[in-house]
């Protein structure tokens, strides 16, 4: 069972967003207070995001066609010589997405308050990329609606309008119990790179938008115990009973050690894990590890038949420090160890092939042809067993530099090492903040590696990003 569908979210009115936008006006960088009753408040402020990006893409439907119309890409016996893969990343794909986010804080009681984060986003350019961006994601509360209006259809394939609750929660918050329901964040664990234990709001590595996480629809209930220790529980139920996602946590703190401890069932797979930071030296240490133990039966292109993956430990090994040079330096290491490491394929299909499956299901094209199944399809999470740290390599090596050369202008160089292919990903970053209101970025993701590799396969990539507070 699921809420209601999203489908009058745009019917909230242009007027209202209009309004706010004006009442926002001339309060940059900090919240407008609207409205104030005693106790009771309601405040309001506001962001534009452009982004523009320059890749090289593949584009969905042409994969699709060529995959269909030849027999080789239909059955698992072939699937991975399929010629459609000789066609990755032949277009050049330039990307625009601009996003406006209004953002309403009230407060009804010093024990009871809300937020509401409201997203329009409207992207243009070459869209429709293989594991490109998507449409609007399937929730439990169904906020979020891809728009038509204006002449805006996805099959004109080169703009999109995009409406979602971005955060939307109520918050209670007593002596000692804290009670939080609706789309809102859940950051677990203490990696700067992975996070095995995060089942909830996990953000890539080589995320541009790295502090961009959807939310989650759930109910989070906390128990402080003393001083910084508290039990949670959360509850996230997805649209259907196997997609439920459950667990208990612990925080605290152990002499100088923050530690937690986690147990849970995420889309009916048993987890258990644990993270902890403290200090060594001048130095920061951090350790996650997450074991799971999937019951969803896959069937991996190239397997006889399904079966369900064996149980598997995901681990983070994690040291930062900073130097006093300059203003300061920044440097952190950071491994990753993925028992469910999907590998990197084999054959013209390269690092995909581990996210397409077998099923005994025809495709509409092979209907009727006579070809003997089982066939081919794309495939589903539970390949990842709820896991959203997804890589083809066991064992990743991250190394970090930043540093302030001003007040206002941030450098950053991520670096990933793949051991089991041998390839290598740069991500360098440099960003502007001034007047407290505006924020530019300028960055580029380069990959080196060979074919068959966590990024020999991936392209180059360059963007810039701004951003203006109101």
């Amino acid at each position: 069972m699921r809420a209601p569908s999203g489908r009058g979210l745009s019917r909230l009115g242009i007027a209202w967003l209009a309004s706010l936008v004006v009442a926002g006006l001339g309060s940059p960088g900090a919240a407008r207070e609207l409205w104030r009753d005693g106790e009771r408040s309601l405040e309001f402020r506001g962001s534009v995001r452009q982004i523009v990006n320059h890749t090289r893409a593949t584009d969905a439907s042409q994969f699709a066609e060529a995959a269909a119309s030849d027999p080789a890409c239909l059955v698992p016996a072939t699937f991975a010589s399929c010629a459609a893969f000789d066609g990755l990343g032949d277009k050049r794909a330039t990307q625009g997405l601009t996003r406006l986010r209004l953002r309403l804080d009230a407060t009804f009681s010093d024990r009871i308050s809300a937020r509401v984060d409201w997203d329009n986003e409207f992207l243009v350019g070459t869209l429709g990329t293989l594991f490109g961006e998507a449409g609007p994601a399937d929730t439990f509360f169904g906020w979020e609606e891809e728009i038509h209006a204006f002449g805006l259809k996805r099959a004109r394939d080169h703009r999109r309008w995009t409406t979602r609750i971005y955060r939307g929660f109520v918050t209670y918050e007593g002596e000692r119990l804290e009670l939080r329901l609706g789309r809102q964040l859940l950051a677990w664990g203490t990696g700067r790179i992975w996070n095995p234990t995060n089942r909830l709001t996990f953000v890539p590595p080589l995320s541009i938008e790295a502090d961009q996480a959807l939310g989650v629809d759930s109910l989070d209930a906390r128990w402080r115990l003393s001083g910084f220790s508290y039990v949670q529980a959360v509850y996230a139920p997805g649209n259907r009973s196997d997609e439920a996602r459950m667990a208990l946590r612990w925080q605290g703190v152990v002499r100088d050690v923050d530690l937690s401890g986690l147990v849970g069932v995420f889309e009916e797979a048993p987890v258990v894990g644990f993270d902890l930071a403290t200090n060594l030296g001048d130095a920061a240490l951090r350790v996650e590890a997450a074991w799971t133990d999937p019951e969803k039966e896959t069937w991996p292109v190239g397997a006889p038949a399904p079966s369900e993956p064996d149980a598997f430990l995901q681990l983070v090994v994690s040291a930062d420090i900073n130097f006093d040079i300059g203003n300061g330096i920044y440097a952190l290491v950071e491994h990753l160890y993925n028992g469910n490491a999907l590998g990197h394929g084999r054959g013209t299909a390269g690092a995909l092939l581990p996210f397409f499956a077998s099923t005994d299901q025809p495709p509409p094209s092979a209907v009727g042809s006579g070809l003997p199944g089982p066939f081919v399809e794309p495939a589903g999470t539970e390949i990842f067993a709820t896991s959203l740290v997804v890589s083809g390599s066991e064992h990743l090596t991250a190394f970090q530099l930043g540093y302030e050369p001003t007040a206002a202008l941030a450098t950053d160089l991520l670096v990933i090492w793949d051991w089991d292919g041998s390839s290598v990903a740069f991500f360098p970053q440099l960003r502007f903040t001034g007047f407290d209101t505006v924020e530019l970025s300028l960055g580029a993701q380069l990959f080196v590696g060979p074919r068959h590799s966590e990024y020999g396969d991936r392209q180059n990539l360059v963007f810039v990003q701004a951003e203006l507070f109101f």
